[in-house]
Formats: structure tokens, C-alpha cells, sequence
């Protein structure tokens, strides 16, 4: 009895084998033919060498067009605003945001949007109520401690970006400091330093040690919760007054790799005050990011990272041990780009005040490079 059952077993193993081995080759005659034909997932993507050119009618951005590894630029058409585009090089002399896609084999790339501005009229914006000191618009710092080593942290980056996606008042300013990654330096590693952060992911709330925001790791509605929870803090901390405001104008010079910024900040109530500006990058591949959440979203592309700080300290440099009230302080400070892409870079400028013991973010504004935010009041 024994040895027919091994037989048998013999027999099915050998059938098996066969089997699959018929299935093999139906799946390599599938798969073969023309080398040059592309995978179904490859996808059609627009690239241009700048997304920010001077509007003088000579500073130019050169659009290619790929699909997957592929270029294929002389067959494809550039689209402005949906319409075709002749030539694959863009100038202008008119101040604006430019939209452009890509169209191919009947596939329509992403859109992305190319910024002309002048330099000329890169100026402090007027302040619509320049005696006014109270009812300032208040925002949120919302700091993520993360890193690509991190199992867990694509939870907080999806809900981040779906956040982004669902609300487009810019109460809340995100930025991201990585650890133990490429995209760590000492600058994220001083802020995380000062805010004691052992567990990651952590979303920290305005610098101010311990407090975060309850975000959920993994879960079929993982990212719904956490939208949720994060715009429960956003509504919460906004509606407090703010006892400062800023203004700011931020240019840009590509020929020396260089990031000016000069602020304006007026102060609602007397006391100390620090100040600090982040040089923030987007767009930034590293496909090493760990994931165990249970999402499917490409992870590959890192956003709001913390690339430089003006200030020496996590929570800013020194503005006034005793401003007085009904006051207006003037910043300024810059940055030297390195290894970041100015293209993709934009500036992050925030108030600190003591709270709690601690300095905590009173206030912050975002602003692209070669653009300028005015005050604004409630």
C-alpha cells in the first residue's frame, strides 16, 4: 500500500511539472515579440528643465516627454491649457502660472505648471491695514518625524497628502524631518534633538515638545482617521489669536544658487519673540522607504523635507527679549543651495513665542521661491 502511494505521488508531481512547464511556455509566447513594446504600466510623463523662469522673454524651460525609460518627445504633442503647443521650448514676458501636459499614442500626461515671474517686482507687499494689531490669520506648524527606514511612517505621508487634497486653506504648514536617511541633516536632526522624539512616525504640533497629533499606523481607514485628527488640530489652534503676522518676499537667483529672504513681522502683545526660516524641498525620489502600513500608494517621492534653517537653534534665533506692542520687526536671512533643487524648493517662515516653558510657534507662513505673502487679517 505504502509503495502505491508513492507511485501515485511520483505520478502527480510528474503531471504537475508538466503542466506548468505547458503553462511556462504559453506565458513566454505572451510575453515575446517586439522588444520595443511597452509595458501597459509604463506611464507618460511631461518633464521640463525648469519650472520657474524669469518673465523676460529669454529665460527658457525645454520640455521632454518619456514613457517609462523611453523618449518619446518627437512623437508626442505639448499641450498648453489643452491646447496643442507648438515646439517644445517655453519663454514669456508676462507674469503667470503656465499649465502644460503631454499627449502621446492617445495617453495624456499629468499636468504640471511652469512659474514666470520678474524680479523687479519681487517687493514687500503693502500692508492693506498697517495700523492694525489684532485679528491676525493664524496657522498651524505640523512637523513630521519620519524616515525611510520607518515601517509605519507612509501612514502619516498619505494622510498628509490627502489632507493637501481635501483642504486648500493653508492653515496648516507641513514640513517633514528625516533620521537615519539621506534626506537627514542636521538641521532635521536638531529638531527632532530638541523635541525628544524617539517614536516615529510622530506629527509634531507647532515645535512645542509632546505634543502631537494621534495619528493611526495601519488599517483599512488609516488615512481617513488621521485627516480627520489632523484637521481637528488645525481648527483647534487656529481659532486662538495669533500675537504676530508676517510678510515676507523670497528671491531666487539661479546663477549663483542663491535664496534671499526678507521678512516683516508686527507683534500684537509685548514680550520675547524668536524667528526662524526653513528652506523646504518637494519632489525628492528615494524608492528604500519601508512600508508595512497596508497601503498601496507609491512611496517613492518625499515632500516638505527640511533641507536648511536660518536659525541656530530648533525654535528660531533671537527677534526681541521685549518687543512692544504695535510693533513692526524687520528679518532677513539667506540660503545657498547645494544639492537641492531650486525648482522644487520654497520657504517656510515662522514666529516663536513662550508658551508652556517652552518657545512654541506663534505663527508661520509659506512662500515659493521668487513670490511674496502679505499680511493678512482676520
Amino acid at each position: 500500500m505504502e509503495r502505491i502511494w508513492i507511485n501515485w505521488k511520483d505520478n502527480c508531481r510528474k503531471a504537475l511539472s508538466s503542466v506548468v512547464a505547458f503553462l511556462l511556455v504559453l506565458v513566454m509566447y505572451g510575453c515575446s515579440g517586439n522588444s520595443s513594446d511597452e509595458p501597459e504600466s509604463e506611464m507618460l510623463v511631461l518633464n521640463a528643465t525648469s519650472l520657474l523662469i524669469e518673465a523676460d522673454g529669454a529665460d527658457v524651460t525645454e520640455f521632454t516627454v518619456t514613457k517609462g525609460n523611453q523618449d518619446v518627445t518627437a512623437a508626442a504633442e505639448i499641450l498648453q491649457d489643452g491646447k496643442v503647443f507648438s515646439g517644445t521650448r517655453f519663454y514669456t514676458d508676462t507674469e503667470g502660472e503656465y499649465k502644460f501636459s503631454a499627449r502621446y499614442n492617445g495617453e495624456t500626461s499629468a499636468e504640471i505648471v511652469v512659474r514666470a515671474t520678474k524680479s523687479e517686482n519681487l517687493v514687500m507687499p503693502a500692508d492693506p491695514e498697517p495700523d492694525r494689531y489684532e485679528g491676525f490669520v493664524k496657522r498651524v506648524l505640523l512637523l513630521q518625524a519620519t524616515g525611510t527606514w520607518c515601517g509605519y511612517c507612509p501612514a502619516v505621508m498619505a494622510s498628509i497628502k490627502e489632507y493637501n487634497n481635501s483642504f486648500s486653506d493653508g492653515l496648516a504648514v507641513f514640513a517633514a524631518a528625516h533620521n537615519g536617511d539621506i534626506m537627514a541633516s542636521d538641521f532635521s536632526n536638531k529638531v527632532i534633538s530638541w523635541l525628544s522624539i524617539s517614536g516615529f512616525p510622530t506629527l509634531n504640533i507647532n515645535l512645542v515638545p509632546g505634543e502631537t497629533v494621534a495619528c493611526y499606523t495601519s488599517g483599512s481607514d488609516v488615512v481617513t482617521a488621521n485627516v480627520d485628527a489632523i484637521r481637528k488640530v488645525v481648527e483647534t489652534y487656529t481659532v486662538k489669536d495669533a500675537k504676530s503676522t508676517i510678510a515676507a518676499v523670497v528671491r531666487a537667483d539661479k546663477a549663483s544658487n542663491k535664496v534671499e529672504v526678507e521678512a516683516k513681522i508686527k507683534i500684537a502683545e509685548g514680550g520675547s519673540y524668536r524667528v526662524a526660516a526653513w528652506l523646504l524641498e518637494d519632489e525628492i525620489f528615494d524608492d528604500s522607504q519601508q512600508n508595512k502600513t497596508g497601503l498601496t500608494d507609491d512611496f517613492s517621492i518625499h515632500n516638505n523635507v527640511l533641507r536648511q534653517s536660518s536659525a541656530s537653534l530648533a525654535f528660531g534665533d533671537k527677534l526681541g527679549d521685549s518687543l512692544p506692542a504695535g510693533s513692526t520687526e524687520d528679518y532677513s536671512c539667506s540660503f545657498t543651495l547645494s544639492s537641492e533643487k531650486m525648482d522644487n524648493c520654497r520657504v517656510v517662515i515662522m514666529v516663536t513665542a513662550p508658551e508652556g516653558g517652552v518657545f512654541a510657534v506663534d505663527n508661520v507662513v509659506m512662500c515659493p521661491l521668487n513670490d511674496k505673502v502679505g499680511f493678512e487679517y482676520k
